[in-house]
């Protein structure tokens, strides 16, 4: 009876898993128990007391603290949102420097909301509202990237679109185009030499015709032979 109520007490303990006991029998052939080595007892590990309790605190705790399931997610506040004007990769030629720039939403720009319109990363003040159709100036040769961002009336940013790229060319009077119907014609050249000297006086006919030849000096010209007449008798 006495091994019995010992037992029985030292179960309604708390308990925890791994609690050693050790048992053993005396001359009488009465089993006892206790927590402390005994010459000749035997070790046991009890498994019994508040793991239970514990486990279901553990999977309490573990319910209590799993993340919940997620949101369905509402999406973009426009499906459409782009800039289809200039188009990827445009050449924009002898404009001035003056660009169109188109954006599509759909649906309507909802109240509230503003479109801010960046030209190679930085905000052009001008392209700034609820408008969609803008007129860049003065815009420079070269490449170009432009990207449109709509915002709350936070100023938070909503969507933006995907960046289009394009680039400006511009003729110059200083270095006008060239190419195979456009190229100048050749600078004349100096002649040099003696043939290109003038003449200060005129050349005398007999210079031109040879030194045998008879010339009037008064009049530059030839003297003709006197053809003899006929014989008289």
């Amino acid at each position: 009876m006495r091994t019995t109520l010992l037992l029985l007490a030292m179960l309604a303990m708390p308990v925890f898993a791994g609690q050693t006991v050790w048992k053993w029998v005396d001359d009488k052939g009465v089993t006892h128990y206790s927590d402390r080595a005994v010459p000749g007892a035997t070790r046991m590990e009890l498994n019994v007391g508040s793991s239970a309790p514990a486990d279901a605190t553990s999977s309490s705790s573990m319910s209590s603290t799993s993340p919940r399931s997620p949101q369905n997610d509402p999406g973009p506040a426009y499906r459409n949102f782009e800039i289809w004007k200039p188009a990827e990769g445009d050449n924009i030629i002898n404009t001035g420097g003056v660009v169109d720039v188109n954006i599509r939403i759909d649906p309507a720009l909802q109240p509230g909301h503003t479109v801010h319109l960046y030209l190679d990363g930085r905000l052009v003040e001008s392209a700034t509202g609820s408008t969609t159709d803008y007129s860049l100036t003065e815009i420079a040769r070269g490449l170009h990237t432009v990207i449109a961002v709509i915002n709350d009336r936070s100023g938070k940013r909503l969507q933006e679109t995907a960046p289009v790229r394009f680039s400006v060319q511009q003729a110059s009077i200083a270095n006008p185009p060239v190419g195979p119907a456009l190229r100048p014609p050749p600078k004349p050249r100096p002649r040099t030499g003696a043939a290109n000297k003038l003449l200060t006086s005129q050349p005398s006919y007999a210079a031109l015709n040879g030194e045998n030849v008879r010339v009037d000096p008064s009049t530059n010209r030839p003297i003709k032979p006197i053809k003899p007449g006929p014989k008289k008798p």
